[in-house]
């Protein structure tokens, strides 16, 4: 493998014009979400527990080398998406030269963007905050639609945001929380950000 830029690792660092043989153990995936791209920010991939961080290399998969065959929890820590962790098990590669991470049978991880990312202007947003019956935030809480295949959480400001993609002009929605249907429908439009009523729980 040659390197075009500076990579620092556990165990050594590399410098432009380099080349190095490593012996590739699994390589993982990330698009966002929304954009269905390249994820944006900075992100953290590392192997739990153990902190081994992964390098990304050119085509920009995220790649951890030199493990021994195993199972492994990778910690994934992104800046404007919330954190995941996923199983990757290197005895169970569909294709063992070929050794991405899938996740419900996709090589790839749908990252979630959370209440600070970067949407665009044009971009059609559900914000809403949930509270406790005494006024703290409540983190962690998945907030869905109704019928509908959007859903995210909560972060520890008690703040989410749902974003639609193929709306068309104007639609009422309810929300669901943890499960359950919040009594207030809420009247979403294209191209524009409504703000939920403020959003209390027991």
């Amino acid at each position: 493998m040659a390197f075009s830029r500076l990579c620092e690792t556990d165990t050594c660092t590399v410098y432009p014009g380099d080349v190095r043989i490593l012996k590739l153990s699994f390589a993982i995936w990330l698009i966002d979400d929304y954009t269905e791209g390249k994820p944006v920010g900075g992100i953290r991939v590392e192997i739990k527990d153990t902190g081994k961080k992964a390098f990304r290399n050119l085509s920009g998969y995220y790649c951890f080398t030199g493990l021994e065959a195993g199972s492994y929890t990778v910690s994934i820590k992104p800046e404007l998406y919330f954190p995941e962790e996923i199983i990757a098990d290197m005895l169970a590669f569909s294709d063992p030269k070929n050794p991405v991470v899938e996740v419900n049978g996709k090589p790839e991880i749908a990252l979630k963007p959370n209440p600070g990312y970067p949407f665009p202007a044009s971009a059609t947003l559900v914000r809403g905050l949930i509270e406790s019956g005494s006024g703290k935030p409540v983190a962690g809480l998945r907030v869905r639609v109704k019928g509908k295949d959007i859903e995210n959480l909560t972060d520890s400001r008690g703040e989410f945001v749902l974003y639609f993609k193929n709306l068309v002009k104007t639609e009422e929605v309810i929300l669901i929380i943890n499960g359950e249907p919040d009594e207030h429908s809420i009247t979403v439009e294209e191209g524009k950000t409504v703000t939920a009523k403020k959003i209390l729980i027991q």
